[in-house]
């Protein structure tokens, strides 16, 4: 308990001084609880309700949901326990401290476990909860449902800690751990694109459910007896009333599992965790290798630029690329722009019936903010933790002779110019799909550009104002209270623009069905008012910015 004190301190210091975060942040766990608890109310009482077949298909579903959670809590312990355990700083002053390795261990693993399992309990413990809801169960079902799902957290990171620490052993811990980013990266992208492909809305017709039916069914009757997700479900189901079984008994193979992992964890931790480290700390040099590719690259690149402004940008590029958790997420993103264009495909907008034109007109002037809001969601990613990944290199920039300026324009031009492109392109292609009229393409493709700027002046605002250089990690940055505030913000400006111009570029669609064209001025005004929005919140971010980087580097 003593070693997660300044864990347990920090996050109180955090509650005390900021209360309008604490406050916030809990609102906003409270709500998805509940569009949780409603969803999964919802789907499941559907379930319970197609007669005799219905219970069995909920008691199928009970067990994917705990072979899913231990699928992703598996590859999450496992890339989390490279950092907690082998390549986080405080690691190095624990080691010198007169402390056992077991005792470290204990403190590393709750701090892994932690870390990797939260977004199972968010999405988790509503779910259980609609189950029992829906079957009216007691309160047993309530606290074993508690207690079933904190056991079987810990087997997956028991899992994960010595998987990681096999690994460690045999290759080196960065390389391990950007080799398993790209791994996770490349499942994650592909489980994303065969679920859509499957086509999941067929379930709302009774053939597709039929075949839903009998794929859960396909996992056979009861599970392999040899998972720990058979025990957490043999638990549950019998305390559902579902059917009989004994619940006692399977919660015991799964607790006495889950301490046995923690317990071999531990013991092989506390023999090889010298070792492992010390191997963690080595990296992969390449003698006489010469000047790299990489560099040869940037310097062809950056040739055109002044020589401040270059060296920034040549700076900020080779970090990206350096981090693999950083340009690993590209290939999630492209699985999720593959996902959206097949989802304008398949929209059944190719009749001229009333119904079908006015669902293609509100999915035409809806693109544009769906467009703008997924370019927003990849600035979250990679815009908003800019300032925080300068870390403890922070103060070199403010100590150079460099203007904080020209930071500000190369974090910006380096962000800007590719989501600008992949903006534009996404509503172009999307526009295509849906056989938009030239002139409100055009009209969309002009608004995306100060759009983006101020997107882009927003990310860097918000990211100096809510900075976290004491981490490295791209994703923690990217889930914290400042980035939940800038997808707000991103989401009200989006929203604004595409309410000036919806209603124009509805009258321009309506006439050019009919053949005549009339409210190109109007339509341009709207362009006009949309783009003079967004450039306000450009230079009113950029302000912001200036002032919060400004304040961060203690000028």
């Amino acid at each position: 308990m003593t070693l997660l004190e300044p864990r347990l301190r920090a996050l109180w210091n955090v509650i005390r001084r900021a209360r309008l975060r604490a406050a916030t942040v809990s609102v906003l766990v409270g709500l998805f609880w509940v569009a949780c608890f409603v969803l999964f109310t919802r789907v499941l009482g559907y379930f319970h309700g197609l007669g005799s077949f219905g219970p069995f298909l909920t008691e199928r579903l009970l067990s994917l949901l705990f072979l899913t959670f231990f699928g992703i809590l598996l590859v999450s312990n496992t890339v989390t326990a490279l950092t907690t355990y082998y390549l986080a700083g405080e690691v190095t002053p624990l080691l010198a401290a007169p402390l056992s390795h077991r005792r470290l261990h204990h403190a590393r693993f709750v701090e892994t476990a932690v870390a990797s399992s939260w977004m199972v309990l968010l999405v988790g413990l509503p779910v259980l909860l609609a189950y029992g809801v829906v079957y009216h169960a007691g309160p047993l079902f309530f606290a074993a449902a508690v207690a079933v799902l904190l056991v079987f957290l810990v087997i997956p990171a028991a899992l994960g800690v010595l998987v990681t620490t096999g690994l460690v052993l045999v290759f080196p811990a960065r390389r391990t751990r950007d080799a398993l980013l790209v791994g996770v990266g490349l499942g994650v992208a592909a489980l994303v694109v065969a679920v859509r492909l499957l086509r999941p809305e067929r379930l709302a017709d009774p053939s597709g459910l039929a075949g839903f039916t009998g794929f859960l069914a396909g996992f056979g009757a009861t599970g392999s007896p040899y998972l720990p997700t058979t025990w957490a479900a043999e638990t549950l189901l019998p305390l559902l009333g579902a059917r009989p079984g004994e619940p006692l008994f399977s919660f015991g193979m799964l607790a006495s599992t889950a301490a046995m992992l923690f317990q071999t964890s531990a013991g092989v931790v506390e023999r090889v965790f010298l070792t492992a480290w010390s191997r963690a700390q080595t990296g992969h040099v390449r003698a006489g290798a010469g000047e790299r590719p990489l560099s040869r690259w940037l310097a062809v690149l950056v040739r055109p630029l002044p020589r401040v402004p270059g060296c920034l940008f040549a700076k900020d590029v080779t970090v990206f690329l350096r981090d693999a958790s950083q340009w690993s997420q590209l290939l999630l993103v492209s699985a999720l722009v593959g996902i959206y264009l097949y989802n304008f495909s398949a929209l059944p907008l190719g009749d001229a019936t009333p119904l079908a034109i006015a669902m293609r007109d509100l999915a035409t002037i809806l693109n544009l903010g769906l467009g703008a809001f997924m370019t927003t969601a990849v600035a979250v990613r990679f815009i908003f933790p800019m300032v925080s990944l300068e870390g403890r290199a922070w103060w070199i920039l403010r100590t150079a002779p460099v203007p904080l300026l020209q930071v500000w324009w190369s974090k910006f031009w380096l962000g800007w110019l590719p989501l600008v492109v992949f903006a534009e392109l996404l509503v172009a292609a999307t526009n295509g799909l849906l056989r938009v009229p030239l002139p409100v393409t055009v009209v969309f493709l002009v608004t995306l550009v100060p759009l983006m700027a101020a997107v882009v002046s927003l990310g860097l605002a918000f990211g100096a104002v809510y900075p976290r250089l004491d981490t490295q990690n791209a994703a923690q940055i990217a889930t914290g209270f400042g980035a939940i505030l800038y997808m707000l913000a991103c989401l009200g400006l989006i929203a604004l623009v595409v309410a000036l111009e919806a209603w124009p570029v509805s009258r321009l669609l309506a006439e050019a069905r009919s053949g005549t064209v009339g409210t190109q001025t109007l339509v341009a005004l709207a362009a006009v008012a949309g783009s003079g929005v967004a450039v306000a919140a450009f230079w009113v971010a950029k302000r912001i910015g200036m002032r919060a980087l400004g304040r961060l580097g203690g000028a």
